[in-house]
């Protein structure tokens, strides 16, 4: 005996509804920890921005302090090379911090395609197998997943910039204190 279209819709929404019942009690515990470590991820990156913003900033302020503590006659171009190395620094960090804006934008627009392409893809088993309704839900379905997809592409882009412009700013704050204390031993030892 064959089954009626409607019996057949039944057994796979039973098989789609056993399959999603399995998936969420094996992957949640995993995703409940990869939203954890994101969670993490996110507070150390904006501790990250914060420090470097105080060391970079923080050196630039104290620059002339320093200078007149060490009592050092240091050129004005020397000056001028520590500076700019710890604006520098701090300019990599605000195009650090514009970077992560574009991951998480990017990430949330992914996150909220995922979500239309699950309500079409359950509005096509929704319909008869085969039917043109249920065509066009998958082939829509597919579409959001490639649209997420290409979200997620460019937020892990806007990811690895972030992290080599972040990467130079701690660069710019370590070749500034190496220039403005060789600036200072230049001129204490008087070798212009």
């Amino acid at each position: 005996m064959t089954d009626t279209p409607e019996q057949t819709r039944i057994q796979a929404q039973e098989r789609v509804n056993k399959f999603w019942e399995d998936a969420e009690k094996r992957s949640s515990p995993h995703r409940q920890q990869a939203f954890s470590y994101e969670q993490f991820a996110i507070e150390y990156s904006k501790k990250g921005f914060e420090t470097l913003t105080y060391l970079n900033g923080g050196a630039l302020v104290a620059l002339p302090a320093a200078l007149a503590f060490f009592k050092a006659d240091v050129p004005a171009s020397s000056i001028i090379a520590v500076a700019g190395s710890f604006i520098a620094g701090l300019l990599a960090v605000v195009l650090a911090q514009v970077m992560a804006f574009f991951t998480m934008t990017k990430r949330s627009e992914a996150a909220q395609l995922l979500a239309n392409e699950a309500v079409l893809s359950v509005s096509a088993i929704n319909n008869p197998i085969g039917s043109a309704a249920h065509q066009e839900m998958e082939a829509r379905a597919n579409k959001t997943r490639a649209q997420a997809n290409e979200r997620l592409s460019s937020s892990d882009r806007y990811r690895l910039a972030g992290l080599a412009i972040y990467s130079a700013s701690v660069l710019a704050f370590v070749i500034g204190c190496v220039l403005g204390a060789a600036a200072v031993l230049r001129a204490k030892n008087g070798v212009p």
